[in-house]
């Protein structure tokens, strides 16, 4: 599986960089955070597709796996946009020197998202707690990406390379997952993080 989730972040990251770059304007040399990023949260939202499908299958194993995977891409790719935060890269979610309501609502859910990611990790809870926190995860993760992206997502003509921004395909994956985890009652599936963990590209 941890190969599995390799082949996943390479082929996010080249996606990012063939979109961004080859059909784009981004230049290279911002590949390391700024692509990378995009990149890294793109995985995260496989990473729960994965967990979904492997739910499916009662593969509990496998789904701890993906969960966890998650858990752990998304905690990087918040540490890399809070590196990068600025109107410079984010320009579509400032209005002069501050945030605009995009901005604000896309931060508030992103923050809300990694607080119930936090307390899956450090709080016991029960079961129906456990639930309703991680299908929250979802929800806000969702929510996240649709606040960034819609705008883009509606102008098709405009995809670089006709290829459709890593947010649409983000936002996709993880309303896959929030389905199949609401319709689920399996145990193996009841929290999203797991042990030892530490989560929508702020820009689509």
């Amino acid at each position: 599986m941890i190969n599995q989730f390799w082949v996943a972040l390479l082929f996010t990251t080249i996606y990012a960089i063939i979109r961004y770059t080859a059909f784009g304007t981004v230049s290279l040399i911002h590949a390391p955070v700024y692509i990378m990023n995009k990149g890294i949260s793109m995985t995260a939202a496989v990473s729960l597709f994965m967990a979904s499908l492997c739910l499916v299958r009662r593969e509990r194993d496998a789904a701890r796996f993906w969960t966890n995977a998650c858990s752990q891409a998304v905690f990087v790719h918040i540490f890399l946009s809070l590196g990068i935060f600025s109107k410079a890269y984010f320009h579509k979610l400032f209005s002069g020197d501050k945030l605009n309501l995009s901005g604000e609502v896309t931060v508030l859910f992103g923050v809300l998202a990694a607080y119930c990611i936090w307390r899956l990790n450090t709080t016991g809870m029960k079961t129906a707690e456990k639930r309703i926190t991680t299908a929250s995860v979802y929800a806000l993760v969702a929510s996240h990406l649709f606040v960034i992206g819609y705008g883009d997502w509606l102008h098709v003509q405009k995809w670089n390379g006709a290829l459709p921004p890593d947010t649409l395909l983000s936002f996709l994956f993880v309303i896959y997952g929030l389905l199949t985890f609401v319709r689920s009652k399996d145990e193996a599936f009841i929290s999203l993080p797991i042990e030892n963990n530490i989560k929508p590209a702020i820009e689509p």
